[in-house]
């Protein structure tokens, strides 16, 4: 009786197993390597790039946005010039029209606000005679604002081309004189002219109980750099010789109480020893 030997099948090698039992799997490549990540730097970079083209795209359509909305639909048009007086007094004389600054302004109403060219309408409304200065803004959404400040007379002056105003920093300008204003009665009025700086200065010094008998200022300049010495002439052919504006306070002080007395000049060159003439 013979007998025969089965063969048995080859067994494989059991594959690794975890804690847990189950098997494990083997990344690809090369065995028992880690695979690679993007390092940290790399992918900030990615996210800030990605960050600044959505911010890029948003600022293009508001832009885009607010153009069509400020220049192409009418959505914030010019409908109205307002003109504001900053010395509503000084331009109730008549001097100063508002109808005269909104022509000069050339402000074409329909157009849109934004495009308007606020210093050039600031330009031409400062080359009227009756202005000081000017200030031009943009109200939105409709009006554009212009803020004049009006020149204040503060005498008269006779010109080749007639009777003519004088402001506060002595330039002259055409214009119809308000009631009370003295006369300057000397030539070459201008603001370089030193004779009309000390005329001014003591107008301003003037005591207002004085003003409305001041009918006229003279002065007269007795050197190139000294200031000019001022006569006021009063109602009742009256004189007050004043000198250089120096020391007006004082003088202005000394007059009133020597003007209660009689006489014909009263002079305050020197507030220490006011005279009069009779």
């Amino acid at each position: 009786m013979s007998s025969s030997t089965t063969p048995r099948p080859a067994v494989r090698p059991a594959a690794p197993r975890s804690m847990e039992g189950r098997p494990t799997r083997r990344p690809p490549g090369r065995p028992g390597r880690p695979v690679p990540r993007p390092h940290p730097a790399a992918r900030y970079r990615r996210r800030r790039l990605a960050a600044l083209l959505i911010g890029l795209l948003l600022l293009v359509g508001l832009g885009l946005t607010g153009r069509v909305l400020l220049y192409d639909v009418g959505f914030a048009d010019i409908e109205k010039v307002q003109v504001n007086s900053e010395n509503p007094a000084a331009s109730a004389t008549g001097n100063l029209r508002t109808e005269d600054v909104v022509k000069a302004a050339e402000v074409n109403v329909g157009t849109p606000l934004a495009a308007v060219d606020t210093a050039g309408i600031a330009s031409r409304v400062a080359h009227l005679p009756g202005v000081e200065s000017v200030r031009v803004s943009r109200t939105w959404l409709h009006t554009v604002t212009i803020d004049v400040t009006p020149r204040v007379a503060v005498a008269t002056v006779q010109t080749g081309q007639g009777l003519a105003l004088v402001d506060r920093f002595g330039i002259v300008y055409p214009g119809t004189p308000p009631p009370g204003l003295p006369a300057f009665t000397f030539g070459a009025v201008g603001p370089d002219d030193a004779s009309t700086q000390a005329a001014i200065s003591v107008l301003a010094a003037v005591p207002d109980a004085l003003r409305s008998q001041l009918l006229t200022v003279d002065a007269t300049d007795t050197a190139p750099e000294a200031p000019g010495q001022v006569t006021l002439g009063l109602t009742g052919n009256r004189q007050v010789r004043w000198g250089s504006p120096d020391r007006s306070p004082e003088k202005a002080a000394v007059l009133m109480p020597l003007l209660t007395q009689p006489g014909h000049v009263f002079d305050v060159t020197s507030p220490d020893l006011p005279t009069i003439t009779r």
